[in-house]
């Protein structure tokens, strides 16, 4: 699958940028070249303090290279408390975040060699996240056509907001796929795209263990797994038990509301780009797409030829098995560019909580997202 079938693949069929701009590869020096900031109240949060006193205790979490979840089980372990957090961060990227705990801080710092806290204060109202801030460091051999693009970017207000490749996996974009199985209770497809399709751009053993998978030597396959991934392994162990594949389905830890939410957000992403040139001139962080979460009872034109194409016609995200309910989807089609600034080949921004920085990099490279996600 090379970048264009995968931009495709995922709904990405649009830019906002109307140029005739050529394949640019760049990279990124991750996680140096890639710096997440938390804002809060459109405040940076290396720049946010707290109050003398209040309800909760909070702290600046800074980490390099390691992933969120990690850091919060080791934390969670040191402060014997429940950890808070505003949002979950790129492991890939040097990221500071706000995180906090009830009552007075049981530490004022600490520090390791990927992550480090500090006590920043003190609040008791629910703090406002309003996005992320993005410094990020742009390498390619072609720096006048980069440069070219970038002061592009920088007279831009709008991008379409499409959901970005993290969200359906670049390596392996499969969540999407095993959402819409189970949205057609497909069950054995489902296992059949969590476990086997292996990717070219997995490593080895990896393939090895899906195609052990596809020719039906379970043992094999989840010997060949590392440990970490629990989903195939609970799978192929249910498998060898006998059980069938709704049974399997229900042994993974990923919450399957994961996968199905992935589907509706390809869904968004296919419907954006159909109607993304009728919305050219209606820039508004007001306007609104909807993905109802009954399939059955749908009006608008585009969005029913998208449900006939993906043969999903009166089917509905509330599905009993499996215990998963969703609601309708809504999202702006627009995301709006903040606090633009460009120095040399560093570009910084803000964007809302819940939108892309990889959308921004695509609309600059046109090129495979692998080199820069």
């Amino acid at each position: 699958m090379n970048y264009s079938d995968l931009d495709s693949f995922l709904g990405l069929e649009k830019y906002y940028i109307q140029e005739e701009w050529e394949p640019l590869q760049i990279s990124i020096n991750r996680p140096e070249g890639f710096k997440v900031i938390e804002e809060i109240s459109e405040t940076p949060v290396d720049e946010w303090k707290g109050e003398s006193n209040g309800t909760y205790s909070a702290y600046l979490l800074t980490k390099k290279g390691i992933d969120h979840f990690s850091v919060i089980s080791i934390l969670k372990k040191l402060m014997k408390r429940k950890i808070h957090y505003l949002g979950i961060k790129d492991a890939n990227a040097i990221t500071q975040q706000i995180i906090y705990v009830n009552g007075i801080p049981p530490i004022t710092s600490y520090k390791s060699e990927k992550f480090e806290i500090e006590f920043v204060g003190h609040f008791s109202r629910q703090l406002n996240h309003t996005g992320n801030r993005f410094e990020i460091e742009l390498n390619t051999t072609n720096e006048n056509e980069l440069q070219k693009r970038l002061h592009k970017i920088l007279t831009t207000k709008f991008l379409f907001a499409y959901i970005g490749y993290q969200r359906f996996g670049t390596r392996r974009p499969v969540t999407h796929i095993v959402g819409k199985y189970l949205l057609l209770k497909d069950w054995c497809q489902a296992v059949d795209w969590i476990v086997g399709h292996p990717f070219s751009t997995e490593n080895e053993n990896l393939i090895y263990a899906r195609r052990a998978y596809e020719q039906k030597d379970f043992e094999t396959s989840s010997q060949l797994f590392p440990r970490k991934f629990k989903d195939e392994i609970n799978i192929l162990k249910s498998l060898m038990n006998g059980d069938d594949c709704l049974t399997a389905i229900k042994k993974i830890v990923t919450p399957h509301t994961f996968f199905i939410e992935a589907y509706q957000s390809f869904l968004y992403n296919k419907y954006l780009s159909k109607i993304a040139d009728r919305l050219r001139g209606k820039e508004s962080e007001d306007l609104m797409i909807r993905i109802p979460s009954d399939l059955s009872n749908v009006s608008d034109d585009n969005l029913k030829e998208i449900i006939r194409e993906e043969n999903i016609e009166n089917r509905s995200f509330n599905i009993k098995e499996l215990r998963v309910r969703l609601r309708d989807f809504s999202r702006s089609p627009f995301m709006k560019l903040r606090n633009i600034k460009i120095k040399q080949n560093k570009i910084s921004f803000s964007l809302d909580r819940g939108m892309y920085a990889t959308i921004v990099l695509r609309e600059i490279s046109r090129y495979d997202p692998k080199s820069y996600t």
